[in-house]
């Protein structure tokens, strides 16, 4: 998905009150809560990042909330990721939320932002993804959001809720942004793998063993 990093400036002044609530899932129909649990089991999360803080080696995956390839590198990805080299100590995830497809990517982004804030940032977005509909077309809804997080283990609603409205996510977001830019990132999914062996750039992974090879290759 690619564009112009900029572009988050314009969009994180949206609204977060999304779209038409009327064909998306309820609170007791939100996917993907039980495979986070999974997932997540034993791993430390602390802000957008899973793993150890002193893992040797960092990934970062810039992504944007809409995008397609995006919602498959959550599934095709990041599961190997996690249960790898997070899990074993050698690499420590770090998710980078854009806004380059529309408001839906902006709205979406605050609400992990404001996750990120009580150390779920990664878990709210893996349940997002599972959650993921058509690019703009506001499935980014108050009722869809608001089930997410209540379906995010460890995450108090009523916190999470104050805080999309506070100047913190907004901020952590605009970081983000300033990140992309330096790094010279202008599509999604992108990995940023960084370590004592160097680092590797990897737009629009195809698969876990080009990300696994990565890690391996800087660690």
């Amino acid at each position: 998905m690619v564009a112009v990093v900029a572009i988050v400036v314009a969009l994180i002044v949206v609204s977060v009150s999304g779209g038409d609530s009327s064909s998306e899932p309820t609170a007791s129909e939100i996917r993907g809560a039980d495979a986070v649990v999974t997932l997540t089991k034993g791993a430390p999360q602390a802000g957008f990042a899973i793993g150890k803080a002193g893992a040797p080696v960092t990934v970062r995956e810039f992504i944007d909330p809409q995008c397609p390839v995006c919602k498959s590198a959550s599934e095709d990805i990041i599961p190997a990721v996690i249960t790898g080299p997070v899990k074993d100590g050698t690499a420590r995830l770090i998710i980078e939320p854009l806004t380059f497809l529309g408001p839906d990517s902006s709205t979406a982004a605050i609400a992990i932002a404001a996750a990120a804030e009580q150390d779920r940032g990664f878990a709210f977005t893996e349940i997002l993804y599972a959650n993921q509909g058509e690019e703009n077309k506001g499935w980014v809804t108050e009722d869809l959001l608001t089930g997410i997080a209540g379906s995010t283990p460890g995450l108090d609603v009523a916190a999470w809720n104050a805080a999309r409205s506070g100047d913190a996510s907004g901020d952590e977001l605009f970081a983000v942004a300033d990140r992309a830019t330096a790094n010279g990132v202008n599509a999604t999914p992108t990995f940023i793998i960084t370590g004592p062996g160097g680092k590797q750039v990897i737009a629009g992974a195809k698969g876990s063993d080009e990300v696994l090879a990565a890690i391996e290759a800087v660690r």
